[in-house]
């Protein structure tokens, strides 16, 4: 047994893996050490996810080797890597959306007492994790009635209640809002004094410096540094993920509300209610405009985009799209109406996963149709689909690959390239950013500049305030379900302020 290898929870030498002509993971070195918090940062695609899936026996490597705790493997299923004590929590969850809450805390291992299902035990179990993590659910609700940002917790703590020796956390504040981001900070800084190493995987740099004792920074499946963060900052860290590109950053928006003041409204809300968490919501959108949406998970400002594409009920108020009032909202007549919704949660209600890239690009537009049918030419949707591939830098082999098997970055761009398949008039952004690298998140704010330069007005809700800050005209502030104020030229910490008073 290496005797350096016994300070480490893992050590991989030469870890390689192909998918197609695609290099995934190139050879990597690297090692764990015990008892810290070791983050991994990268653009989408630098093989971060395809090293999780390895360490956590999702993925078999091509080559290399992995050591866990001075045992040397060539790899191991699921249920071994669970039985040596690695657990994770992908960004994208794998909850049971129809059962309960305690059920999905104890997946294909609840306890029994004979042939009943010991529920008391579980709970039992259950309660003082979710009391460590600030989480207050009840366990016999159904968790497809549970907030995001609370699924994302449950998810956690299913985790937790393994008591892996290593945790690796997927983009775990992605649905989070400050307050609950923080409390969950706090919990990974506490994790390893607990005898639990955490591999922490983010594109929030901020939250990266403020938990990880050690940052290593990955770009095309290869390393390109380890180090302690103490000898790190923030600029030399996206020099290192973005490489040669220019660490560039999108400059302020200032001085251009007034520009809309007298344009064309392509958008106006009035008392606009969902009967749940919009209860009284006005504000308007004009053409070629961002207007932002700020408040906290549950604010009602995280339900408000899906009641105006109506995906959730309209109960009260009115709704007036391109000077037309829309009685009857549905997800079918806002595509018909040039109206475009780009979900939070892509894996869940963005994305076919099981379908193609070609087949997710066009089934918008084909049922965007106004009248009659439509003779479908599936040579003719391949070729729209590559224009679109081409015109986003989507990387994927051909436009007939499953896009399931993109990275969470590529997977993003096929959502947007799919909406604005159908020339909208209107695009509603919702989190548009969430888990998406930093190199991939300066290409997305240029396209949205892009897009409202066209005469476009966008409405976009985003969890990071900077994002709100730097990319809108105006920010609408909503506080428990309520539109409370219209803001112009706040800094950060202002709104940030705004949105908690």
């Amino acid at each position: 047994m290496n005797t350096q290898s016994v300070h480490n929870v893992i050590s991989v030498r030469g870890l390689s893996k192909r998918y197609g002509g695609v290099k995934a993971l190139n050879g990597l070195d690297l090692d764990l050490a015990a008892n810290k918090v070791h983050a991994i940062v990268g653009e989408n695609g630098a093989g971060k996810s395809t090293f999780m899936k390895i360490l956590s026996g999702g993925v078999t490597p091509d080559e290399g080797s992995i050591e866990v705790m001075g045992e040397k493997f060539s790899s191991f299923t699921v249920q071994s890597a669970s039985k040596l004590g690695i657990g994770i929590m992908y960004q994208e969850l794998r909850l049971f959306q129809h059962r309960d809450v305690l059920t999905n805390l104890f997946p294909d291992r609840e306890m029994r007492i004979g042939p009943f299902i010991a529920r008391k035990k579980m709970a039992q179990i259950a309660l003082p994790v979710f009391k460590s993590i600030g989480l207050d659910v009840p366990l016999d609700r159904i968790v497809g009635e549970v907030p995001l940002s609370d699924q994302q917790l449950i998810e956690l703590a299913r985790v937790l209640i393994e008591k892996p020796k290593l945790l690796i956390l997927d983009e775990p504040t992605s649905a989070l809002n400050a307050r609950e981001s923080k409390r969950l900070l706090d919990l990974v800084k506490a994790l390893p004094a607990q005898g639990t190493t955490v591999l922490y995987v983010s594109h929030r740099l901020d939250e990266v410096f403020a938990v990880a004792d050690h940052i290593t920074v990955m770009r095309n499946g290869s390393l390109v540094f380890s180090k302690p963060t103490t000898e790190l900052d923030i600029p030399t860290v996206i020099g290192g993920i973005v490489g040669e590109k220019a660490a560039s950053s999108i400059a302020k928006k200032t001085g251009s509300a007034d520009l809309y003041a007298s344009a064309e409204k392509v958008l106006e809300v009035k008392n606009l209610s969902n009967g749940k968490q919009v209860l009284d919501i006005s504000l308007n959108v004009a053409a070629g405009e961002i207007v932002g949406v700020a408040g906290l998970i549950g604010s009602g400002a995280d339900e408000l985009l899906e009641t105006l594409f109506g995906a959730r009920p309209k109960v009260a108020g009115t709704v007036t799209v391109q000077g037309v009032e829309k009685t009857h909202l549905s997800p079918q007549n806002s595509v018909r109406d040039g109206v475009a919704l780009i979900p939070a949660d892509r894996k869940r209600v963005g994305l076919m996963l099981e379908r193609t890239v070609s087949d997710n690009l066009s089934h918008i537009s084909v049922g965007g149709y106004k009248k009659g049918t439509v003779l479908i030419s599936y040579k003719g949707l391949a070729a729209a689909a590559m224009k679109i591939v081409d015109k986003f830098a989507i990387k994927t082999e051909s436009v007939q690959v499953r896009v399931g098997n993109l990275s969470g970055g590529n997977q993003q761009k096929v959502v947007i390239g799919k909406w604005l398949e159908i020339s909208p008039g209107l695009v509603l952004l919702d989190d548009p950013t969430r888990g998406v690298d930093i190199g991939a998140k300066v290409e997305l704010f240029r396209l949205v500049r892009e897009i409202a330069a066209e005469g476009k007005g966008i409405l976009f809700r985003s969890t990071e305030i900077s994002e709100l800050t730097t990319l809108c005209d105006r920010i609408v502030v909503v506080k428990d379900g309520v539109s409370t104020r219209e803001v112009i030229g706040v800094d950060d910490g202002e709104l940030i302020k705004l949105i908690n008073e």
